[in-house]
């Protein structure tokens, strides 16, 4: 992709047990095998080193003089409804914090929808704040919620959990 160095794609599993294999709403796609053990996927997300996401705000960190490969964003967050509020988005985005060290980043960014209070409150927990929100009209155009855009200055962060 244009303006991308490197995307990473980091999950969350558990073992596919007797009593999921009967759920009709499982999706083949989230079933993988493992070692021999067939796993489910059930949180997802992506970790983009580049300049933007397409149709998002852009982060305003490192500036224009700076290095522009050391900016990040978060992407495509996901959870199973019936696994929020227990800890794996918190682990997911304390992995993309440790890898995205790891690439030298030093601006992670994550784009939130206004609405989306829960995801709102897992960012701030992980040390993100705001740092500006698109105007209505872009939101209402792309068919979806606005969205905030909010920052962690990597140069703070240990690489410890978020929790």
């Amino acid at each position: 992709m244009i303006n991308f160095r490197r995307v990473s794609c980091i999950n969350g599993t558990v073992p596919l047990s007797p009593s999921l294999m009967s759920a009709e709403e499982l999706c083949s796609m989230c079933k993988f095998v493992e070692d021999g053990k067939e796993r489910l996927v059930v949180g997802s997300l992506d970790l983009n080193q580049c300049l933007w996401l397409p149709d998002e705000l852009t982060g305003k960190r490192p500036g224009v003089n700076e290095d522009i490969q050391t900016r990040a964003y978060l992407s495509n967050v996901c959870v199973a409804k019936e696994l929020q509020k227990k800890g794996l988005g918190y682990t997911l985005v304390d992995k993309s914090k440790k890898l995205a060290l790891e690439w030298g980043i030093t601006d992670l960014y994550v784009h939130v929808a206004i609405n989306n209070v829960a995801g709102q409150k897992l960012y701030k927990k992980c040390g993100f704040v705001y740092e500006g929100e698109e105007p209505a009209w872009k939101g209402r155009f792309l068919g979806r919620p606005r969205r905030l855009l909010l920052w962690l200055d990597m140069s703070k962060v240990l690489v410890r959990s978020c929790m």
